[in-house]
């Protein structure tokens, strides 16, 4: 019986030093993989990059950590608009409905274009006019969201530069909607009332070992 025990501490001792080099080895890899991406994200402008293997990808996207710095200014700017998707809590924080934090996020950051044309987009990846009103209302400006929507029309590939094109278009929709008929004067108000945090976001999606579809991973 003690010896049974003995070889259990053992290989669990053994166990836990191996997942502790794995992990670590691991992190190095990520590390790697984030500097990678980030690199290529910075020279050509995008907000989102895959990087595949033969067994999965390794995702990395931007994130935005969003803040209310004035909330009078806004509602003073705003009014009406700002005050139906911003609710104002008791402990002082401001929850905020997500299509108008992204349009503000997106202002905040400049972060959208009015000069892209997304039915050109969609022309560009070799959609019929069928497809392309199929997908058009679906799109969300969310890249792996509008990726695995294109998937289903037949369009594969990497796609980081359409699919960045179709984002900042969306982006510009979104701004439209809930500030075109401001003035540049209040655009900037509107722009000093927050404050947005930018850092990337990483993980891997891989099939897991028992399912014939699924993803699994980690994010850090």
């Amino acid at each position: 019986m003690q010896t049974n025990l003995t070889a259990l501490v053992d290989e669990a001792i053994a166990l836990e030093r191996k997942m502790k080099e794995d992990k670590k080895r691991l992190d190095a890899i990520k590390a790697e993989l984030t500097t990678a991406a980030y690199a290529v994200m910075d020279n050509r402008n995008l907000s989102f990059l895959q990087i595949f293997g033969s067994a999965g990808h390794f995702n990395a996207v931007y994130k935005e950590k969003f803040e209310i710095d004035n909330y009078e200014r806004l509602i003073e700017v705003l009014g009406d608009v700002a005050r139906s998707k911003i609710i104002r809590k008791e402990e002082v924080k401001y929850d905020t409905e997500s299509r108008f934090k992204a349009a503000l996020i997106a202002l905040y950051k400049g972060d959208y274009s009015k000069d892209i044309s997304i039915d050109e987009v969609l022309r560009g990846l070799g959609l019929s006019p069928d497809a392309m009103k199929a997908v058009k209302k679906k799109l969300k400006g969310e890249y792996l969201k509008d990726k695995k929507l294109l998937e289903t029309v037949g369009v594969q590939g990497d796609l980081e530069e359409e699919l960045d094109a179709i984002r900042l278009a969306k982006n510009a929709e979104l701004i439209e909607r809930f500030f075109g008929q401001l003035t540049a004067e209040q655009i900037d108000d509107v722009k000093k009332s927050i404050f947005v945090e930018e850092s990337i976001s990483v993980g891997l999606e891989y099939a897991k070992e028992d399912e014939t579809h699924g993803n699994a991973g980690s994010e850090g």
